[in-house]
Protein backbone atom coordinates (compact mmCIF):
# COMPACT_ATOMS: atom_id res chain seq x y z
CA UNK A 1 0.00 0.00 0.00
CA UNK A 2 2.88 2.41 0.79
CA UNK A 3 4.26 2.12 -2.75
CA UNK A 4 0.85 2.55 -4.39
CA UNK A 5 1.46 6.16 -5.38
CA UNK A 6 2.50 7.98 -8.53
CA UNK A 7 5.02 9.86 -6.43
CA UNK A 8 8.11 8.78 -4.54
CA UNK A 9 10.03 11.69 -3.06
CA UNK A 10 10.47 10.67 0.57
CA UNK A 11 9.19 8.32 3.25
CA UNK A 12 9.70 7.59 6.93
CA UNK A 13 9.45 4.40 8.94
CA UNK A 14 8.93 4.65 12.68
CA UNK A 15 9.50 1.62 14.91
CA UNK A 16 11.22 0.44 18.08
CA UNK A 17 12.36 -2.64 16.14
CA UNK A 18 15.18 -1.33 13.91
CA UNK A 19 15.59 -4.66 12.12
CA UNK A 20 11.93 -4.67 11.11
CA UNK A 21 12.10 -0.98 10.14
CA UNK A 22 15.10 -1.66 7.87
CA UNK A 23 13.26 -4.57 6.26
CA UNK A 24 10.31 -2.31 5.51
CA UNK A 25 12.57 0.53 4.31
CA UNK A 26 14.26 -1.81 1.81
CA UNK A 27 10.89 -2.45 0.15
CA UNK A 28 9.83 1.18 -0.12
CA UNK A 29 10.24 2.87 -3.52
CA UNK A 30 11.12 6.42 -2.54
CA UNK A 31 14.12 8.60 -3.31
CA UNK A 32 14.91 8.91 0.39
CA UNK A 33 13.68 6.87 3.34
CA UNK A 34 14.40 7.73 6.95
CA UNK A 35 14.07 5.43 9.95
CA UNK A 36 12.91 7.02 13.21
CA UNK A 37 13.52 10.53 11.87
CA UNK A 38 12.45 12.69 8.95
CA UNK A 39 14.16 15.18 6.65
CA UNK A 40 17.68 14.59 7.93
CA UNK A 41 20.00 15.10 4.96
CA UNK A 42 23.70 14.47 4.38
CA UNK A 43 25.40 16.45 1.61
CA UNK A 44 27.33 13.44 0.30
CA UNK A 45 24.18 11.39 -0.27
CA UNK A 46 21.96 11.66 -3.35
CA UNK A 47 18.83 13.80 -3.16
CA UNK A 48 15.98 13.19 -5.56
CA UNK A 49 12.72 11.42 -6.00
CA UNK A 50 11.46 8.40 -7.87
CA UNK A 51 8.45 7.96 -10.11
CA UNK A 52 6.78 11.35 -10.80
CA UNK A 53 8.64 13.06 -7.96
CA UNK A 54 11.60 14.03 -10.06
CA UNK A 55 14.46 12.72 -12.05
CA UNK A 56 18.08 12.42 -11.05
CA UNK A 57 20.09 12.59 -7.88
CA UNK A 58 21.33 16.16 -7.56
CA UNK A 59 24.08 17.31 -5.24
CA UNK A 60 26.09 14.07 -5.17
CA UNK A 61 28.44 11.96 -7.26
CA UNK A 62 25.38 10.02 -8.41
CA UNK A 63 24.28 13.12 -10.37
CA UNK A 64 27.08 12.49 -12.87
CA UNK A 65 25.12 9.47 -14.12
CA UNK A 66 22.58 11.89 -15.61
CA UNK A 67 25.29 13.29 -17.87
CA UNK A 68 26.99 10.06 -18.93
CA UNK A 69 26.11 7.03 -21.01
CA UNK A 70 27.90 3.80 -20.23
CA UNK A 71 28.67 1.79 -23.35
CA UNK A 72 30.51 -1.37 -24.18
CA UNK A 73 32.39 -1.57 -27.49
CA UNK A 74 34.28 -4.75 -28.37
CA UNK A 75 36.54 -5.14 -31.39
CA UNK A 76 38.14 -8.35 -32.63
CA UNK A 77 40.97 -7.87 -35.13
Amino acid sequence: MANDSDYGLASSVWSTDVSRAMSIASRLRYGCTWVNTHFMLASEMPHGGLKQSGYGKDMSLFAIEDYTVVRHVMVKM
